[in-house]
């Protein structure tokens, strides 16, 4: 079902860029696109449209239940995912480590000729396999690279990092909220000195008059 849903034979032109303004979160992940073309559908999270891959949805939230909570609490996404040939993902590393990331391979160009089609976590290259899991923490250093001439696609899944107890999965998600919203905050209030630290936290909203 859902490499049915997912074909990338076809370039889906149509699907949007990584990083564009179909959802609110990873509107800068565009930037690690260093050459190429990298395209999304998101099926859960931020983003997300009802109904938008019906069978591989149902499939996801009958198996999967953790991660659609993940992604409903705001702590990810679950996407398919789109590489174009000759495409480069620079290194890059996700925020918190209170996650994991699947990519089930869906449509895995052939190696020939030494042309590569590959994701580094650390040091470590892996290579997808069509009905096949890669696992990793995305919190490390990873990169991607498709140096083929052909589509790679795969089903991207977040899910809890299986070392947070269930009972610790609210309040930890709450506490990572928190932490975005103060630094997306601290993005637009430059530091001042310490004298005017009272004026920095009436810009930060953490005082009133």
């Amino acid at each position: 079902a859902c490499k049915e849903n997912c074909n990338a034979n076809n370039h889906p032109s149509h699907w949007p860029k990584v990083g564009g303004s179909h959802r609110q979160s990873g509107r800068d992940d565009d930037k690690v696109v260093s050459r190429g073309d990298w395209r999304e559908l998101v099926l859960f999270g931020n983003g997300a449209r009802e109904n938008i891959a019906p069978q591989t949805q149902k499939i996801i939230e009958r198996y999967c239940p953790d991660a659609v909570s993940l992604c409903n609490s705001g702590g990810g996404e679950i996407i398919f995912s789109v590489l174009a040939p000759h495409t480069h993902i620079s290194a890059h590393c996700a925020s918190t480590n209170i996650r994991l990331t699947a990519h089930l391979g869906l449509a895995v160009p052939s190696y020939r000729n030494d042309k590569r089609c590959a994701i580094r976590v650390r040091d470590s290259w892996y290579t997808w396999e069509e009905g096949e899991f890669i696992i990793f923490d995305d919190s490390f250093e990873h990169e991607v690279i498709n140096e083929t001439d052909e589509f790679r696609a795969v089903l991207l899944i977040r899910f809890w990092h299986p070392s947070i107890p269930l009972d610790k999965h609210n309040v930890t998600i709450q506490d990572i909220l928190v932490e975005r919203e103060e630094t997306e905050k601290a993005r637009f209030v430059p530091p001042l000195p310490e004298r005017f630290l009272y004026v920095e936290e009436r810009g930060m909203g953490n005082s009133v008059c």
